[in-house]
């Protein structure tokens, strides 16, 4: 039997939480029998996004499952300030491209654009 130990007075860090999900998943591994765990990836790649998503709620930035091609994930955290840069970099790609748009139709270039 493994012990775990929550004092429901603490509140528990990062690292905390990680060590005890990793006790919980090697207890399962090693004594459940092998052949009532199958899951596909489809279960394995949702399971990691709820988990993902649960913890983005509780910290500042945000942690994502990347695809990097077919079958290959990565793990990438972004922080506020990177998430507020690509954010306004997406926008102003989009204003160039609507304004590039607008030049194309009426062979006038908006002031903004």
């Amino acid at each position: 039997m493994v012990s775990i130990q929550l004092d429901s007075d603490n509140a528990h860090t990062v690292k905390e939480l990680t060590e005890l999900v990793r006790l919980v998943l090697e207890f399962v591994g090693d004594e459940v029998p092998a052949e009532s765990l199958e899951y596909s990836t489809s279960d394995v790649y949702w399971t990691l996004r709820s988990l993902l998503n649960y913890v983005n709620r509780q910290i500042p930035g945000e942690v994502v499952l990347k695809r990097l091609k077919k079958g290959s994930w990565g793990l990438e955290y972004t922080d506020e300030k990177a998430a507020k840069r690509k954010a306004d970099e997406r926008h102003r790609r989009e204003l160039k491209r609507t304004a590039d748009y607008i030049q194309e139709l009426t062979d006038r270039r908006p002031s903004w654009g």
